[in-house]
């Protein structure tokens, strides 16, 4: 499966998107699959809008995580219009006690991104342990990095 999502950052944090499933709380950068014919920046597009009702423009491509069949495109983003939390996706209306589980837009402080559980991993360590991570994100612009999660 090929997954499209993006790195935004504010003065906020990092934006997530906090799932509450299966009794467990835990948070992913924004992001979702490639539909048929889309390409990776459009599909990031089109998820941060459903999940987080945010605008972004593409600034580039900044990571991606092998995990198992699955490979995850991140790229990062600026947004651009659009209210935050005001998603509309079709999974944003689930509840926890949903088998889907909820979803909920958040900004999450750097500094705490392990503590929160964001995934995926590589990229929230990388972000957590950068004095300033608008400028580790910068330098990744220039090669994005590559991490095989486990």
């Amino acid at each position: 499966m090929i997954r499209a999502g993006i790195v935004l950052l504010s003065r906020h944090g990092v934006a997530a998107i906090e799932r509450v499933r299966d009794g467990r709380t835990y948070h992913v950068l924004p992001g979702g699959q490639v539909e048929e014919g889309e390409s990776l920046a459009e599909a990031a597009r089109r998820e941060t809008h459903e999940e987080l009702g945010v605008l972004v423009k593409i600034r580039g491509l900044v990571a991606v995580v092998n995990f198992g069949t699955s490979t995850q495109h991140y790229f990062l983003a600026e947004s651009i219009g659009g209210e935050f939390g005001a998603g509309d996706g079709p999974e944003m209306g689930s509840t926890a006690e949903s088998e889907a589980g909820s979803y909920r837009a958040v900004w999450l402080p750097v500094g705490d991104l392990l503590g929160r559980d964001l995934k995926p991993k590589p990229v929230a360590s990388m972000l957590d342990s950068a004095p300033d991570p608008a400028w580790l994100l910068d330098g990744w612009l220039e090669s994005p990095v590559v991490f095989d999660e486990v």
